[in-house]
């Protein structure tokens, strides 16, 4: 680099511009500033933090342990550091955005002693640079006129070595044009390459016409059709054919005109051939001659490639000569080049810094920004509760609507059961709310004198609870369709946990199907917690394990529902050993049996995680339902449950969403088809919960 780019010190850079802003912020320059404007001595800086208080508080003899004399150097060293502290945490540079100017800001509580604090700085700054800048000037002049003195006697050292050996070997060269040195032996071999090129060429060519002549193809030669003889010739020998020819066909070969044709033709043909043959003689005397002139030129090439190679090896010594002798030379006039801006640089006193814009003291106080704080603290804290809510929403693993089983776990959604409102006048609906913690209680012992079965029941009273009525008739369309050649004529609706409404969902489903004409049996294959003679107020004393017993056909225990082509058959007496007499020959009969007199078979059975009788019973029926409790089932124990009806070779047809709050999760309402569109009046209530005898527990 020259003396200009050292001074220059490559401003443009950004490394250039962030080594000066570090600088701008450097404790070297800071303490200047500070001794110029005496800030030891303000408050602002000297005093002392209320935590570093805290320990000359304790330890009062600190300073007494260490005699007199060093007790004032620690204390002024602290005091330095203190200030110098202060100021670098006040002072602030900021780089002004495209372009290279910096504004420099300090804080203080004095706005004059603000102003002198930046001024002082940039001038200081501006002092610092230049010094820098003649200093290395300075230095890099000395530097140069002490190598200058060595490189100029290795120069002439080196030019003396490289004249005297190349008169010693006999060496010349010649400058070309852009300075380069050209040896003579050189330029003569190149110059008889370039004549053995051409010699070769114009064999190449004479010896292709003599392959011809060789061949015997002399007409085809392009000496004979360029000769104006032979053309002229070639043309009467033609004329005299065609008359010949013409005279042919009228008289014989003796007559005289014919004879004097044929006589002139002879002629002629003999004067072509001579002509051709002298034509052909001409390109074979070419042929030898250009073989000749090649050989000469090779033999002479040969001789020159010789002398080249003598002489090449006499010049590798010589260019090593001359490579230093040019090193030498270059780096000499570089060093006189610098030493000359050297020269002129230490002369100058230039700095590619000034100063825009001098400091002014601020008319008023720039902190504290209450509006911008106040914006700052709003948008933190809006921040802080969508964060919040997002964690919250994160933590929430439970599945809430269609999207949710459809996404995760590619399952269809078959229909959403909504949060159905209460009603004072529903005889067969539920009379009131009780806590999450309450069941809904039976009355009466299920003989049908006097029970009430707190669940919706579909067919009475529709349109007081049009949107339940609605759902079922969703999922009953869903069943129907859930299959490509006809639906599954027996379905087995089972959910994860208790209390999730499958219970319901199997009733009203069986009902819905029920009104469309088919004949439908409802099974209660829940022979743990029986509840289904409880819910049509039927009795429990014979049913499906009497039949599975072997006490009973099951068309005997068989008995109507109230609902027209329902049937239902009850539990009948709890047995000790469910999962036994579920997996026994007789309930895969009872299926198949019931399968040929009924158009569908609903089998309402207990919880998939809790026991086994659901995957036993999954395998003997066409199709499973997953009944799912909205915003209440964890995703983990959903994953369990249909990865248990899959593993036991269960056909899960799709899942049931109960309990889903249309206005919670976005969903439409029926609102203008007459159905009931008051989000906030609704209420909790598609599962059917049962206040259970003491010794036990409500499945569902």
């Amino acid at each position: 680099p020259t003396i200009k780019e050292l001074y220059e010190l490559d401003a443009v850079s950004d490394a250039y511009l962030r080594t000066q802003y570090s600088i701008l912020a450097s404790e070297s320059l800071a303490r200047r500033a500070i001794d110029q404007l005496h800030l030891e001595t303000l408050r602002e800086f000297n005093s002392r933090k209320w935590w570093q208080l805290w320990p000359e508080t304790r330890k009062p003899s600190t300073t007494q342990t260490f005699a007199v004399g060093p007790v004032p150097q620690v204390r002024d060293r602290e005091l330095s550091e203190r200030v110098l502290e202060r100021f670098l945490d006040r002072l602030t540079i900021d780089p002004v955005n495209r372009s290279r100017l910096v504004a420099v800001r300090f804080d203080s509580h004095d706005p004059e002693l603000a102003a002198r604090v930046v001024n002082t700085l940039a001038a200081d700054y501006v002092d610092q640079s230049l010094e820098a800048r003649w200093q290395a000037t300075q230095k890099a002049a000395e530097w140069l006129s002490q190598q200058l003195v060595g490189v100029k006697a290795k120069l002439e050292k080196s030019e003396d070595a490289l004249q005297g050996y190349a008169r010693h070997n006999g060496l010349v060269f010649l400058e070309t044009d852009k300075g380069a040195s050209q040896n003579v032996a050189n330029e003569r071999l190149q110059q008889l390459q370039e004549q053995l090129t051409k010699a070769q060429s114009e064999r190449y060519e004479k010896e292709a016409l003599y392959r011809l002549v060789q061949t015997g193809e002399s007409g085809a030669l392009p000496g004979v059709f360029e000769n104006k003889l032979i053309q002229d010739l070639s043309e009467r020998l033609a004329e005299l054919k065609r008359e010949h020819a013409q005279l042919s066909t009228t008289f014989n070969p003796d007559y005289p005109r014919v004879k004097e044709i044929q006589s002139q033709i002879d002629e002629i043909a003999a004067s072509l051939r001579e002509e051709r043959q002298r034509a052909a003689d001409r390109m074979v005397n070419d042929y030898s001659a250009a073989v000749r002139r090649e050989n000469l030129v090779q033999q002479a090439l040969d001789d020159q490639q010789k002398q080249v190679n003598l002489i090449a090896e006499k010049s590798v010594q010589y260019n090593i000569l001359k490579r230093e002798v040019d090193t030498n030379k270059q780096l000499y006039e570089g060093l006189l080049l610098q030493l000359k801006e050297a020269g002129v640089s230490a002369s100058l006193k230039a700095s590619n810094i000034r100063l825009v814009d001098s400091a002014q003291p601020p008319a008023k106080p720039v902190k504290p920004k209450i509006l911008l704080n106040l914006a700052v603290a709003m948008f933190l804290g809006l921040g802080l509760g969508i964060g919040t809510a997002l964690f919250q929403e994160r933590m929430d693993n439970t599945l809430k609507g269609d999207d949710d089983v459809e996404r995760l776990f590619g399952l269809p959604s078959l229909a959403l059961i909504p949060v159905v409102p209460p009603s004072d006048s529903d005889q067969h609906g539920i009379h009131r709310f009780l806590p999450r913690d309450k069941a809904f209680e039976f009355k009466g012992n299920g003989a049908g004198k006097n029970s009430h079965s707190y669940w919706h029941r579909i067919d009475r009273d529709e349109t007081q609870h049009a949107s339940l009525v609605e759902a079922f008739r969703n999922l009953r369309t869903s069943v129907l369709l859930s299959t490509p050649d006809r639906p599954p004529s027996s379905l087995l609706v089972t959910s994860t946990q208790p209390a999730e409404g499958k219970t319901t969902v199997a009733c009203n489903l069986a009902i819905s199907l029920a009104q469309l004409g088919h004949r439908v049996l409802l099974l209660d294959a829940d022979l743990r917690y029986p509840s289904l003679h409880k819910l049509f107020g039927t009795s429990g004393s014979l049913g499906l394990v009497s039949y599975l017993t072997g006490q009973q056909d099951w068309r005997a225990v068989v008995r109507p529902s109230g609902s027209r082509g329902l049937d239902l058959l009850v539990c009948g007496p709890v047995p000790p050993n469910p999962s036994e007499m579920l997996s026994s020959q007789s309930m895969s009969a009872l299926i198949r049996s019931a399968s040929a007199e009924y158009g569908f078979i609903i089998l309402d059975s207990s919880p998939m995680l809790a026991l086994a009788d659901s995957r036993i019973l999954a395998p003997l029926v066409n199709g499973v339902l997953l009944v799912v409790k909205s915003g209440t089932t964890p995703r983990e124990q959903f994953m369990h449950a249909q990865s248990g009806i899959r593993g036991v070779g269960g056909n899960l047809i799709g899942v049931v969403l109960n309990n889903v709050d249309i206005c919670t999760n976005g969903y439409y309402n029926y609102g203008p088809y007459g159905l009931n569109p008051d989000c906030p009046s609704h209420e909790t209530v598609v599962t059917a919960n049962f206040q259970m005898p003491p010794q036990q527990k409500a499945s569902d």
